[in-house]
């Protein structure tokens, strides 16, 4: 089975293929307009030598949260459940935070080694740290120039 984007066929090779290319497809479908996000709330920054993802997930239990990292993309997602009991009834007066799946894919456009990857949860918060990678650009390379046979 094959996706096709514009010109591009792109054979599915797994699980972790079909994710990525639903969350593009949802992140291009959107409209969000600066500022305004679909799901939890994050920062993200940079150390010395770290990337660092910070999402408020608060009373999530982390086994049903899902972090994959794919061609730069980060994907967080996961469901947040309600607490309450089925037998239990509840007459909410004011009702702000949301119980739904959410997914948040957020481009990492700064070198980083994927494999060296970090995620805790604490307090509420997912934390997501990856190392960076040294940029090698700026270093100068000598190229030996080879003379042609003739």
């Amino acid at each position: 089975m094959a996706i096709k984007k514009g010109s591009v066929s792109v054979g599915l090779v797994g699980e972790e293929l079909k994710k990525f290319l639903k969350a593009v497809e949802e992140e291009e479908q959107s409209s969000i307009s600066l500022g305004e996000t679909t799901g939890p709330l994050l920062d993200l920054y940079e150390t010395a030598d770290d990337i660092v993802v910070e999402v408020d997930l608060p009373g999530m239990d982390p086994a049903e949260v899902e972090v994959c990292f794919l061609h730069g993309l980060l994907t967080i997602e996961g469901v947040k459940k309600e607490k309450v009991e089925e037998d239990e009834k509840v007459n909410y007066l004011c009702m702000e935070r949301s119980f739904e799946t959410f997914r948040r894919v957020i481009k990492i456009a700064v070198p980083i080694n994927p494999r060296g990857a970090g995620a805790v949860y604490s307090m509420g918060v997912l934390t997501v740290t990856f190392p960076k990678v040294k940029e090698k650009r700026g270093e100068a390379i000598k190229i030996p120039i080879a003379r042609e046979q003739t």
